[in-house]
């Protein structure tokens, strides 16, 4: 019997060089035989003398760093480290670790989680905050921004909290931020905070979202990024939720968020576990 040789896939010519891969660019990082270059900067030399912030922002923005600027976004990623087991996110995470699937699997499940109404909404409030404009009052920029969201049947990102009547983790984001910046667009969101305030007739703070966008708009970085740094940070909780629940749990219980109780460090005026953020 006569074999035929192989064929591929697909046989005949290409219509316009669709069978050709083109020659793309990168930016980001460059190999050798012995050494990685990220944006330049070999690892084997940033190793020991950079910090993950400072390394960080250099991924994303492509330029130097200056020590306020790491230590800004480092303070981003402490704002944003974990928010309690009975965050959305951390409870998807503690169900698929009771199964005990991967770590993996449990991260991508707790991440999958985030979304308009829980930890996905920093990107747009870095657009909104994009339109700010460069002098003059706030309150009809607010006014506008307002009636846009509203309009479009979106809540107004960075205001309000569920739990929190005051958010102290954006107070103080926002005071770290003022050491690298105008404080323009922080008096953007205080303005966008009055006016859902005026609106709702009770008190909507500026919650860490909020902040968030105000210190990497300061920080020069593409929208985009927010919910990335969001994501990245909270992570790092998301994984202590994983470890805890293959520790302390049976597998496969049954999670009642009703029926969580803290038993760890004595912390001052702690009332609830609720969580939303």
């Amino acid at each position: 019997m006569t074999r035929r040789p192989p064929t591929g896939a697909h046989q005949g010519s290409g219509v316009g060089g669709a069978h050709r891969a083109d020659t793309w660019s990168t930016a980001i990082t460059a190999t050798t035989g012995e050494r990685v270059f990220v944006r330049g900067l070999a690892l084997d030399e940033a190793i020991g003398r950079e910090s993950f912030p400072a390394m960080l922002l250099r991924l994303w923005r492509g330029d130097s760093v200056t020590t306020e600027e790491a230590d800004l976004l480092g303070a981003c990623l402490v704002a944003s480290i974990d928010h309690g087991p009975l965050s959305p996110s951390a409870l998807v995470t503690r169900t698929i670790a009771s199964t005990r699937a991967a770590p993996m699997s449990g991260l991508a499940g707790g991440i999958l989680a985030f979304g308009e109404l829980h930890g996905a909404v920093v990107s747009r409030a870095m657009r909104i905050l994009a339109s700010v404009p460069p002098d003059g009052g706030l309150d009809e920029w607010a006014d506008d921004v307002f009636a846009t969201e509203r309009a479009a049947g979106r809540r107004v990102p960075g205001v309000g909290h569920r739990w929190h009547h005051r958010d102290l983790r954006a107070e103080r984001l926002l005071e770290v931020a003022s050491a690298v910046s105008s404080r323009r667009h922080e008096a953007a969101v205080r303005a966008l905070a009055v006016r859902v305030s005026r609106h709702s007739g009770n008190p909507a703070p500026v919650n860490v979202d909020g902040a968030l966008a105000v210190a990497l708009t300061e920080l020069r970085l593409n929208p985009a990024y927010g919910d990335f740094l969001f994501a990245i940070a909270r992570s790092f909780g998301l994984a202590a939720h994983y470890v805890e629940e293959l520790d302390r749990q049976r597998p496969m219980r049954t999670i009642d968020p009703t029926a969580a109780q803290y038993d760890g460090v004595s912390v001052p005026g702690f009332e609830s576990l609720e969580a939303d953020e």
